[in-house]
């Protein structure tokens, strides 16, 4: 598998990606992760370099983005060395065959890569199926909290990164 940054002719294939993953959700009757991601947003995301795709044999199995501030969940992001991993989303047909903690620990050392100590993330609390999830990947619960306009709380969690040799080089070929 191969992460690499998002290029703008990639907003189609991440948008997909989360439509699909966001569609599955409703269709197991899963507490939702994540709203519909407008497409400026995305688009912004991507210009920004904070959307990566994940890819198996050239396909395109999954999205996350890296960013280094999440004010609205993480008051202290600021002040704190972490890297906050959002909107990580596996095409359904690919789901259950490791790429999500794949895209996970990548993400970890590129924070490492990058000085930070932490990776920080959140998902809804009411979704235990992910939030264990989480766990099992190493992250530490640190409380919940309800962003403006949600109706449910987000659980937030935390994991220590450290260097490891051959970190993970980014990818921006297409």
């Amino acid at each position: 598998m191969v992460v690499r940054r998002a290029v703008p002719r990639d907003l189609e294939l991440v948008l997909t990606v989360l439509a699909d993953a966001r569609a599955d959700q409703e269709r197991q009757g899963t507490p939702l992760s994540w709203r519909v991601l407008p497409r400026a947003a995305a688009a912004a995301s991507v210009a920004r370099g904070e959307t990566y795709v994940v890819q198996r044999a050239g396909d395109t199995v999954g999205t996350f983005a890296l960013e280094e501030i999440d004010a609205a969940v993480w008051p202290d992001s600021e002040a704190v060395r972490a890297v906050h991993l959002h909107r990580l989303a596996i095409d359904p047909h690919h789901q259950g065959q490791g790429i999500g903690s794949f895209a996970v620990d990548w993400a970890a050392r590129t924070a490492a890569a990058q000085g930070r100590s932490l990776l920080r993330l959140d998902a809804v609390a009411a979704n235990t199926r992910l939030c264990t999830w989480y766990e099992r990947l190493g992250f530490s619960v640190k409380g919940e909290v309800l962003l403006a306009g949600w109706v449910r709380a987000s659980m937030r969690f935390e994991r220590e990164v450290t260097r490891h040799v051959g970190l993970p080089e980014i990818n921006t070929s297409c």
